[in-house]
């Protein structure tokens, strides 16, 4: 008897473990959604990118209100970048876009630049490098994960249609058309 009631009491305590987890996640796709809804307000750019993207903002509303958090979450990642894809700009925060003088340099002691600079290769460059060499590797991977998952999602295979063909001229929105897809297809398949 005595294991029983242990056995209850431990399948509680885990439900309620578990539901702990589901306001979390509510609440980080309404901080996403939120978000979308403010950049949304401002979008500007490309046109054909600026319907993806809210066709997938729509998506996004739908899964929330279906209590779907997770693909909620992706989605909205996915019409962000598509956003800013529109936009084409690629602020990614790390790639070298700014520079931080509020820590001491590593091998000065001091305060000054966060890294050490190369001459002649400032943060622009530094940025349009990272970007030209992760653009096709992004295609690449969205395209494999689209086999391997098998998508059936039409508009992902635009969105990598679309990257390979911007590849070459424009790789930055190629990049952020990639992650889109993979944001996608994250949603599509659940984790």
């Amino acid at each position: 008897m005595k294991k029983a009631v242990v056995g209850v009491l431990a399948l509680l305590a885990g439900l309620s473990l578990a539901q702990q987890v589901d306001y979390r996640e509510a609440a980080r796709a309404a901080a996403a959604l939120a978000r979308l809804q403010t950049v949304a307000e401002k979008a500007s750019g490309e046109e054909k990118l600026l319907q993806w993207a809210q066709e997938v903002k729509a998506r996004a509303e739908r899964s929330y209100e279906a209590q779907d958090h997770f693909k909620a979450l992706r989605e909205a990642q996915a019409a962000l970048l598509l956003y800013r894809a529109a936009q084409g700009a690629l602020k990614e925060e790390g790639m070298g876009g700014e520079v931080r003088r509020d820590r001491p340099a590593p091998e000065q002691g001091k305060p000054g630049l966060m890294a050490r600079r190369h001459p002649g290769f400032g943060p622009g460059e530094r940025r349009e490098a990272l970007v030209k060499a992760q653009a096709p590797k992004a295609v690449e991977r969205a395209e494999k994960e689209l086999a391997y998952y098998r998508g059936q999602d039409p508009l992902v295979r635009s969105l990598i249609a679309e990257a390979k063909a911007r590849l070459d001229k424009e790789p930055g929105r190629a990049f952020l058309l990639a992650q889109a897809a993979l944001a996608l297809i994250s949603a599509e398949r659940g984790f």
